[in-house]
């Protein structure tokens, strides 16, 4: 009885750091984790998640400590593994990634996710032959992955081979008609030839298939590059009601002007501003795609040929 509350315990501490994650709470999130050491000091999953609240602060000498903790006493760990490789791979160390995931595919030759992180680091070295073989090899074991054709096509893309890269999109979204991400990826993939007659048919596709919004901000983008103005408007607030992005803001903004709004405009700009110090003040990390400075410099930018105006 006392190890089932235990058990309980921990997962209450795990599922309340997780949610503090979600919101960017990275302080609190690291707090539920020590909770959940202290009540279980072998928790793998603790030290899992502690390291990615890490990587998101970019405090990654600490992460890596969680990681090759979880390696050392949980060698069949898969995710230890995988993340490790991927952080590694982040920090421009491919060959110690690759050595990483080498190791780990000794322990299962086999397992779909860490060949995708293998395939990552090639793609990121820019070695795409090895790329190649690693995402056919993948294919060939697991016919039935949506993301063994995603992959295949994001080498090609990466080549600048777009006529092969369209070919393994339309493929996958041949196999998999249900699998929004196979219908976005084939929209950009057209949009950037500029064939945007192609592009706006599958965006229609693609964001059908987004019922939980997961990128309502992607394509709004879209929609709005194609001089879709209203419907870009619609999707962003949409996504302003599940997260206060700053990306969002600044897009928002630049779609406000386009219909010649400019009082909401600049009201978006400035909530570009403070989103993004509110953002470095919580240490919210933003990926390439989303860079929170670079959205806060173009905000400012656009604020001062707005007053000249």
């Amino acid at each position: 009885m006392f190890k089932f509350i235990k058990i309980l315990n921990v997962k209450s501490k795990i599922y309340c750091g997780l949610s503090n994650i979600n919101h960017y709470k990275y302080d609190e999130a690291l707090k539920c984790f020590d909770e959940a050491l202290e009540i279980m000091p072998d928790c793998k999953y603790a030290f899992h998640y502690k390291g990615n609240v890490y990587e998101n602060m970019q405090m990654y000498d600490e992460a890596m400590e969680c990681y090759d903790k979880l390696i050392t006493d949980y060698p069949h760990y898969i995710n230890g593994w995988i993340c490790k490789g991927e952080l590694l791979t982040s920090l421009k160390e491919y060959d110690e990634a690759l050595d990483c995931f080498d190791r780990s595919l000794e322990i299962n030759k086999e397992n779909v996710n860490l060949l995708f992180s293998k395939t990552r680091t090639f793609v990121f070295k820019e070695d795409y032959d090895s790329a190649m073989k690693c995402a056919n090899y993948n294919l060939k074991i697991h016919p039935e992955e949506e993301e063994c054709y995603m992959w295949k096509a994001y080498i090609f893309r990466e080549m600048k081979d777009h006529e092969n890269a369209i070919k393994w999109y339309k493929k996958s979204t041949e196999l998999f008609p249900s699998y929004q991400k196979g219908w976005l990826q084939l929209t950009l993939e057209y949009h950037e030839i500029n064939k945007q007659k192609e592009a706006e048919k599958f965006l229609e596709k693609s964001i059908k298939l987004d019922k939980n919004g997961k990128h309502y901000l992607v394509h709004a983008i879209l929609l709005k590059d194609l001089g879709k103005y209203e419907k870009a408007l619609k999707l962003l607030n949409k996504a302003l009601k599940t997260e206060k992005n700053v990306a969002i803001y600044y897009h928002k903004g630049k779609i406000l002007e386009k219909l010649n709004k400019i009082d909401e405009a600049v009201e978006n700009y400035n909530l570009t501003i403070e989103g993004y110090y509110s953002d470095v003040n919580n240490h919210v990390d933003h990926n390439e795609s989303f860079d929170g400075k670079k959205y806060c410099e173009k905000a400012k930018n656009r604020l001062k040929l707005l007053q000249k105006n």
